[in-house]
């Protein structure tokens, strides 16, 4: 059976897809190159905003649409908030919900399940991996769906977990990108080995390699966890993505984060305390219901204050059972000029950290070759091009010698 597959959303969904792949590869089955060549097709919905849905179900009725003679399955966040919209668009398609997303190839094959907490062996056209090492979310803030659609707090076991990085790295793959919905909430079953104690584990492996998390709630840094990281010296990266989602506190109240812009502000100084100039990025979420021109001023001016390296904006989406949805939502006019204010100041922030880089030397992991340029990735996150082409998937000492926007130019040294 060929099988074509299409993720929607964020990096545990993409980790999940992948290992579903692999699954199916290792009954005997093959990945499709297009969808008019599958047998199956497998959509990874996610549901976090309106986005978010409108592009799983447009791609849900192409599918149906462009190949009818195929199995439709859709999993994912929609696929288990929201079934009865996605057989509005396709009524043949076979829906699993994201409790029944791992035994998907085993339930199509007729075989038991092997649950093995979405493990990965590689990941397809990729020079880094990205694995998946817990799930689930109990904040309920006011705005997100992601307690509702996975609302099983779970984590892989400590030695499944080191032994898929071992795997990983003796495949080639140099960096290796840590994912979970919460990722702070790691806890080991059995064992209660946390985060700071599964970090001390990996860092004892030998191998060419180097890890990154993919974001933490600003409550889930703590001294502790930040000394262990810390011996990890260059097996670490000096990168950090800390959600803020307003500067405002009380928008921050209204939203129901758990903390206010003090307790986030100090966090930033923990982080700098342990790394030199470490690379910190953060979400923000414009248009609340509420927000006023004098809290969006806040927002800009705290993250002027942070002095991050970088952001990722959103406006807000208002998502049904949500505390948000009945509030009355700024104007989209004005949430797409908040919108454009911030994406102006993201842009000063990037071009801002990538000129104070210059001089220095920042280990490289070179992804990809194009235009008589090769471009890397730096453990702070900033991007590197060098003049010429580099083997891709590689180390290089990167001396930074100029700033462009959010793009470095880095000269290879010994």
């Amino acid at each position: 059976m060929k099988i074509y597959f299409k993720t929607v959303g964020c990096r545990v969904n993409q980790v999940e897809t992948q290992s579903l792949a692999e699954k199916f590869s290792a009954l005997g089955h093959q990945t499709a190159d297009g969808i008019n060549d599958a047998d199956l097709l497998i959509i990874n919905t996610c549901t976090v905003t309106e986005r978010a849905d409108r592009d799983g179900l447009s791609f849900i009725r192409k599918a149906a649409a462009s190949n009818p003679k195929a199995r439709l399955v859709v999993t994912g966040c929609l696929a288990t908030l929201n079934p009865k919209k996605i057989l509005e668009f396709a009524p043949a398609a076979s829906l699993f919900p994201n409790k029944d997303k791992e035994a998907i190839p085993y339930m199509l094959s007729g075989r038991a399940p092997e649950p093995d907490f979405f493990s990965v062996r590689k990941f397809s056209g990729r020079t880094r991996a990205f694995i998946k090492l817990q799930d689930g979310c109990d904040l309920g803030c006011g705005y997100c769906l992601v307690p509702r659609a996975r609302n099983d707090i779970k984590s892989k076991s400590s030695a499944a977990a080191v032994n898929e990085i071992q795997n990983l790295s003796a495949c080639g793959f140099r960096e290796i990108v840590l994912c979970g919905t919460r990722l702070g909430m790691y806890k080991c079953a059995g064992t209660g080995l946390g985060l700071a104690g599964l970090m001390k584990e990996i860092f004892k492996l030998d191998g060419d390699f180097r890890l990154r998390f993919s974001s933490l709630e600003p409550m889930e840094i703590s001294e502790g966890l930040l000394e262990i990281l810390k011996t990890g010296a260059g097996r670490f990266c000096d990168y950090f993505h800390l959600p803020l989602q307003s500067g405002s506190d009380e928008t921050l109240k209204a939203m129901g984060r758990p903390y206010d812009t003090a307790a986030y502000f100090e966090k930033l100084r923990l982080l700098r305390k342990h790394f030199k100039e470490p690379g910190l990025f953060a979400d923000v979420i414009v248009g609340y219901p509420g927000e006023t021109e004098a809290q969006f001023g806040e927002t800009m001016a705290f993250i002027r204050k942070c002095g991050l390296a970088g952001l990722h904006i959103f406006s807000f989406s208002k998502r049904p059972d949500t505390p948000a949805y009945a509030l009355k939502a700024v104007s989209p006019t004005l949430a797409k000029e908040r919108s454009a204010r911030l994406r102006g100041l993201d842009k000063e922030l990037r071009a801002a950290f990538s000129a104070s880089m210059c001089g220095r030397t920042l280990k490289t992991l070179t992804l990809k070759n194009k235009d008589g340029f090769a471009l890397g990735l730096a453990s702070n996150f900033l991007n590197v091009a060098f003049d010429g082409a580099l083997k891709s998937g590689i180390f290089v000492n990167a001396r930074i010698t100029g700033a462009a926007g959010g793009t470095c130019a880095g000269e290879a040294v010994q």
